[in-house]
């Protein structure tokens, strides 16, 4: 395994780029969903190998509880959803 490091500059926004050789080499695509975590003196960017929706988060949780959830509940998920 190659570990490449490079350096970019944090932009007045707080944003910063990802070099073009690491997007490549890891085959990140733009508007693709990236995890940040921080940690003590770091800050980690990886490629989540599942990214869920808000939905799918809720509906895993209440499978695991038993909680039956019908079509009629997830319709109204998604009215709420789109009125915020």
């Amino acid at each position: 395994m190659k570990i490449e490091e490079k350096y970019t500059k944090v932009g007045e926004r707080g944003q910063i780029v990802i070099p073009k050789s690491m997007r490549d080499s890891e085959h990140i695509k733009p508007n693709q969903i990236l995890r940040i975590k921080n940690i003590p003196g770091a800050i980690i960017i990886e490629k989540p190998s599942i990214v869920k929706s808000p939905e799918e988060k809720i509906l895993e949780t209440l499978t695991k509880i038993k909680v039956k959830f019908t079509e009629k509940d997830w319709e109204q998920v998604h009215k709420e959803r789109e009125e915020r």
